[in-house]
């Protein structure tokens, strides 16, 4: 398959920011908040090792797929997107863990925000930590936004929401999505902005192989500042974007659909990156502006091939909940992540990744080569 992008490049926008550290505006508090809220998420970490009877994650506790695959850079990018990773045409190997956002084990019948983590393998260069790896992790949801703007946001309504979400019992959280999704129907006509607690569980159960994954906040390209997505590619997938998944198909209708799905086919998707033109219609310490294609657009720069293959090995899921962390932070300079939301992921990925391995008395591994992942 030739290695060009799906769409011809668009013209591009006059001029693009470029990066500097001056971009990033810290909370006068900033620190003490994030350590308010790694201290309370210890708590849910806490609490969940202590009902599993085994260390999970605070944030994407449920793993709903774990795939092999290739990134693919496509040739001839304009120069400003040859940037990092990006920047010669090359081809990568990619673990993917498809998840939940909840930092619970939940029924795949609650609605909510679904995520794609990607651990690209085998790169080189300036590492944001020096921590003699070769990979680059990016960390994506299925929504361009974050649902709370920065730090002090989250220290509030983010932490009571992360709360509900870990400990409330699934029938509870049910209930919830259907008063959500009839207080959307009612607002919907009178254009009425619900709370993001309310639209989270609003939102459709869809298929998580047919939805488009953003990394929300920005992050560091190179010479500049973007916001990177993962978009279906290969009709495959494209045929299951808006699918609804049926009530009836279990607790872990979307492990079992991933399964069923890989069994039978395989996957493209492609990677795209929109470029900062202005940073106040696309401001960095503010995660809940959407970043308007009309600002610019967003302009594909590689393809992720995953190949048919089976995703039901107990192996290759232990590996990915309990040996393997995915963490934003995880990468290139080139790469690094911008934002106050992003500063939090730092401190709070790495304080739950250090309980999970601790408690589970198992070490975290990072791959060298795709032979590192078991089958």
């Amino acid at each position: 398959m030739s290695l060009t992008s799906s769409t011809a490049h668009p013209k591009l926008a006059p001029t693009f920011v470029r990066y500097s550290d001056d971009l990033e505006r810290r909370d006068p508090d900033e620190d003490a908040l994030i350590e308010r809220i790694v201290q309370s998420l210890r708590r849910n970490n806490e609490w969940a090792a202590e009902k599993y009877k085994h260390a999970i994650r605070d944030a994407h506790a449920k793993g709903l797929g774990v795939m092999r695959g290739e990134l693919a850079v496509y040739p001839n990018l304009p120069q400003p997107y040859r940037q990092g990773l990006f920047a010669k045409a090359r081809t990568y190997p990619v673990l993917i863990r498809l998840s939940s956002t909840a930092g619970a084990i939940r029924s795949d019948q609650i609605r909510g925000v679904r995520g794609m983590a990607i651990k690209v393998i085998g790169v080189s260069g300036e590492r944001i930590i020096p921590d003699g790896h070769s990979t680059q992790d990016f960390i994506l949801v299925n929504s361009d936004t974050f649902p709370f703007a920065d730090v002090r946001s989250y220290a509030g309504k983010g932490m009571r929401l992360a709360k509900v979400l870990a400990r409330t019992p699934d029938p509870l959280l049910r209930a919830a999505c259907v008063l959500a999704r009839g207080a959307a129907r009612v607002a919907a006509p009178l254009h009425v902005r619900l709370p993001e607690g309310v639209l989270l569980f609003a939102r459709p159960n869809t298929h998580v192989l047919g939805e488009t994954y953003h990394s929300a906040a920005p992050l560091r390209y190179g010479d500049h500042v973007a916001k990177v997505c993962i978009t279906p590619l290969s009709d495959s997938v494209k045929a299951l974007t808006g699918q609804r998944i049926p009530s009836s198909a279990g607790d872990d209708a979307h492990r079992l659909s991933v399964e069923t799905f890989f069994a039978h086919s395989g996957a493209d998707y492609e990677v795209r990156v929109q470029l900062c033109t202005d940073p106040e219609k696309m401001p960095i310490e503010d995660a809940t502006v959407h970043w308007s294609a009309d600002e610019s657009r967003h302009v594909p720069v590689a393809r992720i091939q995953i190949p048919r293959q089976d995703t039901s090995s107990k192996a290759l899921r232990d590996y990915a909940e309990d040996v393997v962390s995915f963490n934003s932070w995880t990468g290139l300079a080139a790469h690094r992540p911008l934002g106050s939301i992003n500063r939090l992921k730092l401190r709070v990925y790495n304080a739950s990744s250090e309980f999970r391995h601790r408690v589970n008395g198992i070490d975290r591994v990072e791959p060298t080569a795709i032979s590192d992942i078991p089958e």
